[in-house]
Order: C-alpha cells, then structure tokens, then sequence
C-alpha cells in the first residue's frame, strides 16, 4: 500500500510538473485602425494619416493576461492644391521610433510614447479583459486619481480595443515557449488627375507567432490593415474612411474571382499560415520565391497565388520580437 502510495505521489507530480513546463495559453492578434486627412491649402500640403493599433496577446487558462504587446503604425501621405504626390514614405512604428518619436518634451509626466505604452501593458499583466475595459476614462483618457495616470497620459481607446479584437481573435494553444508580433508597412501614392481622384493607401501587414522551445512555428497569424484616403486635383478630400482588415472583410474582399485557384484572399493566408506550422524561420525563409510569389511548381502554390514578401517580412519580425513566455 505504502509502494502504491509513493508511485501515486510521484505521479501527480509528474503530472504537475508536465503542467507547468507545457501550459495551455490563448493568442491573438488585433488591429483598430483610423484614418485622418487634411486638404491641401496654399501654405500646407495636404495629407492622408492612417493610425493602425496592433495588440498581440497572451492569456492564461483562466483569461488573464500573461503577455500584452502594443504598437502604433503611423503612416502619412501629403499632397499638393494641384493633386500631385509631395511624400508617400512608410515610417517605423511608434515603439521602433523609440525617443525619436519626440513626445517626451511636450509629455506633462516626462515620458515617451513607448515608455507609456509599456507602462499600460505592465498594468494590464494577471487582469481579466473585464478588468481592463473597467479602466476609468474622460475623453479616451485615464482619469484623474487613477494610479495609472501618473505613467499614462496618452489617449488609449484605440489601444484597450486592439486588444479587446485580439482576445476575441485568441486561439488556444499547446507547448508554446515564446509569442512575438511585429508589422511591416508600405505606402502606395497616385496622383489626382481629371479623371481620377488621387490616394494614398497604406498597408499594414500585422503577423504574430507563437514558437515552441525549438523554434518551430506553433501558430502564426497574419493579416492585413489596408486603409486609403483619396483626394481631387484641388487638394480636396473626397473620402477618408478606415476600413475592416482583409481577414475582417472575408468573402466581401473579392479576389475571389480574379484569382487563378479560385480562392479567397482568408483562405489563401490561411493556407499560408497552415504550412508554416511545425517549422522553424530558416525553413520558413527557404520557401522559393519569383517576383514574391511563390514558384511555380512548389506544392504552396496551388493554394496561394498572392504576393508573399510583406507576410513573410512581417513573420520574420514577429519571429524576432518573440519574448519568452516562462520570463513573464
């Protein structure tokens, strides 16, 4: 009885043990974007400035958070009273601008955008969803009296809703070591003409990657943020307006029917992310290209047709920015 006893004890410990080294956690990635224009006037270029918020989350099994990445992708496009393009340069996110963001000095509680944005992920580790959304605010901002406050002054409504999207997008996971999420964007200028109005649409590719302790991908999941503003040959905004994600669009996207397999552009990214599980960054980054598109011939390739450089781009960040889930 006593021998059955002892292998008992050491059962659950093992048990236990297998618990704590291989725990059960849900991510997500979510994005909130906006879009704000200015028309051209004789002293001041016009422009288009998309804001896209990405939050990439980890929770426990009981919901709360153990991991909160947030980042800002800030892309401006500026034009002339005559339509024409004066700049169109995608620009690092707010946290790669790091001090050279430039908020510290204008900031009443001496703190640059990252170290806000850090201080408000910090808060929100070991809280429920629940708990964060109950967060007192006036105007977007925390309220005074709130402890957050003296490390908070920025506006966070589009940051507490990122993460709320990515909770909802969170899947449930096995054996993941580390979790990263990173972006890569790009913006795509064209000129008004009589006929035509000019835009300025901007793409932000978001990826987040959960690994396991060799490296290998365990889940990754990528979408897209494309958001425009058009204007006339007057340096007048026509339309300025942020729309859902190509995964948020589904069916709606439309690529269906022009694409040469008859897919999707969901099912296509899904096809991608699917053979990206099991393996690592190197074998990822192997992966032939033509162009970006995969080569002809490659199996992938009669499941995804589209242009692949910004997705594995942005994996490849992600991969990079991956923080050890056993340090949190």
């Amino acid at each position: 009885m006593k021998k059955l006893l002892v292998l008992a004890i050491v059962a659950l410990a093992v048990m236990a043990g297998c618990t704590k080294a291989n725990p059960v956690y849900k991510v997500g990635v979510g994005s909130v974007s906006s879009v704000q224009p200015r028309a051209a006037v004789a002293e001041t270029a016009g422009r288009i400035r998309v804001n896209t918020t990405i939050a990439t989350v980890v929770l426990d099994k009981d919901g709360k958070f153990v991991s909160v990445e947030i980042d800002v992708a800030q892309q401006d496009g500026t034009f002339d009273v005559l339509g024409a393009i004066v700049k169109a340069e995608a620009a690092p996110t707010k946290k790669e601008k790091g001090d050279a963001y430039g908020m510290k000095a204008n900031s009443g509680i001496g703190k640059e955008w990252y170290e806000q944005a850090e201080a408000l992920e910090a808060w929100m580790i070991g809280k429920t969803l629940a708990e964060v959304k109950a967060l007192p605010l006036v105007d977007g901002e925390i309220k005074d009296g709130e402890d957050l406050k003296s490390s908070v002054t920025i506006t966070v409504t589009d940051y507490l809703a990122a993460v709320e999207k990515a909770v909802a997008n969170a899947v449930e996971l096995e054996n993941v070591a580390k979790v990263g999420g990173a972006s890569v964007s790009s913006v795509q200028p064209r000129a008004a003409v009589a006929e035509t109005a000019g835009r300025i649409r901007v793409n932000v590719t978001v990826a987040a990657v959960a690994l396991d302790k060799d490296g290998k991908v365990v889940a990754a999941m990528i979408d897209v943020a494309q958001n425009d503003g058009t204007f006339d040959v007057l340096g007048a905004v026509v339309k300025a307006e942020a729309a859902p994600t190509k995964k948020e669009k589904g069916a709606a996207y439309g690529m269906k029917a022009n694409s040469a397999i008859g897919k999707e552009w969901f099912e296509q990214i899904a096809a991608l992310e699917a053979w990206m599980a099991g393996k690592t960054l190197t074998e990822v980054k192997a992966l032939p290209l033509v162009d970006g598109a995969i080569k002809d011939g490659e199996d992938l390739k009669s499941s995804v047709s589209v242009t692949v450089t910004d997705y594995l781009a942005a994996f490849e960040k992600a991969v990079g920015a991956a923080k050890d889930l056993a340090a949190k």
